[in-house]
């Protein structure tokens, strides 16, 4: 019986030595790289930091035209091009209140934003959604000069009685007038209707 209680104690004491070395290892362990390493390591964090320093998180913009249209873009991160005038982004939404108070909102996995022109060019699984409206595409062109959005390639047009496959659709922002067109005049706009 003591024979048993001796063992179990120097098994629970090993366990414990045990457990700390490994602790100790694990956790407190000073790391002892030779200093070439060390400054290896020390050079290729700086040269990350140097990248990511452009790198802009939470991005907002918001303007106003003299014809009281309001536009209102977002994105998780984006970077300033090297004439400043356009910002590269990443995960963007845009949200525009035309003047009579229409609210189209776009979405998209990047987006190239002039903050002169306010240009836009939405790409990348592209959403944009207007009243009862929705378009897909991989490409949406924004010109607010020519009150126009161009929606191109691989566009699925969807609203709650038809879907249109096409090549591109034009949205006229002043009248709310939607052209859908083909490139190729030979083929055809592919149309289904619910009714």
């Amino acid at each position: 019986m003591i024979n048993n209680r001796i063992l179990i104690q120097f098994a629970i004491l090993s366990l414990i030595f045990f457990s700390v070395i490994i602790f100790y290892n694990k956790y407190l362990k000073v790391n002892k790289e030779p200093p070439s390493q060390i400054k290896n390591k020390d050079i290729k964090n700086q040269n990350l930091l140097k990248k990511d320093s452009n790198l802009i998180y939470n991005l907002s913009y918001n303007s106003k035209d003299i014809e009281n249209n309001q536009y209102f873009i977002n994105s998780n991160s984006g970077v300033m091009s090297e004439n400043n005038s356009e910002f590269l982004m990443n995960i963007v939404n845009a949200k525009i209140i035309l003047n009579d108070k229409t609210e189209i909102f776009i979405y998209s996995d990047n987006a190239i934003y002039n903050n002169m022109t306010y240009k836009t060019k939405f790409y990348g699984n592209v959403v944009a959604k207007y009243e009862v409206n929705t378009i897909y595409s991989q490409v949406l062109d924004l010109n607010f000069e020519e009150n126009l959005a161009t929606i191109y390639d691989d566009v699925l047009f969807k609203n709650l009685d038809s879907k249109i496959k096409t090549d591109k659709v034009e949205f006229d922002l002043k009248t709310k007038n939607i052209l859908v067109l083909m490139n190729d005049k030979s083929k055809k706009v592919n149309i289904t209707s619910n009714f």
